[in-house]
């Protein structure tokens, strides 16, 4: 029982800064709302008795007595209210807000009981309960107030109304005809009551704190293995690439190398030849010349190639020609293609797009070595641009073997699989590249027919 009534008054919540700071946080904005409260209540109680006095004259005659008292206990809660307001802009107001919103509620409901006390001892005032009721419960409604500290606060209050109620009997000026000890029984309830709630309540925002940590780390678990997949793409791309590259750049240096002999060679020899050969070594020199700045135009284009692939870290967006790109990426994947694989390109003229190359060259990459899987080294596949009002839509368009629905409906959910006893990932390829079109504010479509093909639409703003 112990341990349950301890459970009970001070829930188990999460020992981090964040979740305190966050509680602390919304106790301040608390305890602007029962200032506001407090002054409100006073206000609003003093108009209704006014009114009361008015419409019923004489049902309120015989206790005139009451107004100047109501007038007085209204000045003096509203100026606790004010105070309350003050002190929420303080050094205290924002280290301590809980505190003294607690002590705000205890001091509006100790006055307003004292000046009872003196000023009406021989008139039940009803206004007591209700302005304790209502402050309680907006304290524990607005505030992250623990059970215990509203167990503390509601016996606080009881123990303020048990002692005027004994002194004023002792000292002979409480009329106990016109005070109703049923009071004290009201705030006791009362108290367990708001206990219970606050208890509720502090429950409800623990859990939701940790139900919005719990996703935050999901949220951010996603984008790790996003970034590992996003990573472990661009390195099998990087390894094509290494294979292409090799091809693109042994046929330029080994030109380049035989012409540069040539011409030393060459050179050597127009020093002692004959005048009549000097002319012809001349030209030659002029061809190999030729085939120099050729060598070197086709390696320039490659290095460019390569920058626009390497440059991982450049994150900036670039006016890009989207053909030249899909042209790199068909050059990247290139080894891959076999024989049998037909590669068609029909890419119109489209305006210059501001992206982020690198992205897009991953994701125009996996997107192509799906296609080169899909058609199980044999097929067609068909690459193309055009506008389409204010977008540009890329096209890969394969007669592979397709998929169903079922497959289709998830191909953009990351997952994993076992593959031989081997964990690894699905989908994460199709659901990088999906986030990627996204953030360019772009969208994709992925339309497929099992034993027909498969065609996968990147539509991108211009």
């Amino acid at each position: 029982m112990t341990a349950g009534l301890r459970a009970l008054l001070l829930p188990d919540e999460p020992q981090e800064g964040r979740f305190h700071e966050e509680m602390r946080q919304l106790s301040q904005g608390a305890l602007r709302v029962i200032g506001g409260t407090e002054i409100a209540i006073a206000i609003f109680i003093l108009i209704a008795q006014s009114v009361t006095g008015v419409l019923f004259p004489e049902q309120t005659a015989s206790a005139g007595a009451l107004v100047p008292g109501h007038l007085w206990q209204a000045l003096f809660v509203t100026l606790v209210g004010l105070l309350t307001l003050a002190s929420a802009r303080t050094w205290l107001g924002r280290q301590h807000p809980a505190f003294l919103l607690c002590f705000s509620a205890w001091l509006s409901s100790a006055v307003l009981i004292a000046l009872s006390l003196v000023l009406t001892p021989h008139f039940s005032d009803a206004y007591i309960s209700v302005h304790i009721t209502t402050v309680v419960l907006v304290a524990i409604t607005v505030s992250p107030l623990r059970p215990v500290h509203t167990l503390l606060l509601g016996f606080a209050i009881w123990l303020c109304y048990l002692a005027a109620f004994l002194a004023g009997g002792v000292a002979g000026v409480l009329d106990r005809d016109a005070w109703d000890p049923s009071h004290l029984a009201f705030l006791l309830m009362l108290t367990l009551l708001s206990t219970a709630l606050a208890g509720v309540f502090y429950t409800q925002r623990t859990q939701t704190y940790r139900a919005q940590q719990e996703n935050v780390r999901v949220a951010q678990d996603l984008a790790a293995a996003q970034a590992r997949a996003l990573l472990s793409e661009n390195a099998i791309s990087v390894g094509k690439l290494a294979a292409a590259l090799t091809h693109e750049l042994n046929t330029p240096l080994g030109a380049l190398k035989s012409s540069v002999d040539t011409m030393v060679v060459l050179a050597a020899k127009q020093a002692t030849a004959p005048l009549e050969t000097q002319q012809r070594l001349v030209t030659m020199q002029a061809e190999l010349r030729h085939s120099v700045n050729c060598s070197m135009e086709r390696l320039k284009n490659v290095i460019a190639r390569l920058q626009r692939f390497m440059d991982l870290g450049h994150t900036e967006r670039q006016a890009i020609d989207l053909n030249e790109l899909l042209a790199d990426v068909a050059l990247l994947l290139k080894p891959s293609i076999c024989d049998k694989v037909q590669l068609e390109f029909r890419l119109k003229p489209v305006p210059r797009l501001h992206c982020r190359p690198q992205q897009l060259t991953t994701v125009f990459s996996s997107l192509l070595s799906n296609a080169i899987d899909a058609v199980n080294a044999e097929g067609r596949i068909l690459i193309s641009t055009e506008r389409v009002d204010s977008m540009v839509c890329v096209k890969i368009q394969d007669n592979g073997r397709g998929m169903d629905a079922a497959e289709l409906e998830s191909i953009f959910d990351p997952g994993f699989k076992v593959t031989a006893g081997r964990v690894s990932t699905g989908n994460w390829s199709l659901f990088s590249s999906r986030q990627i079109v996204f953030e360019h504010g772009g969208e994709i479509q992925i339309v497929s027919t099992p034993g027909k093909g498969t065609t996968v639409d990147v539509l991108l703003p211009i």
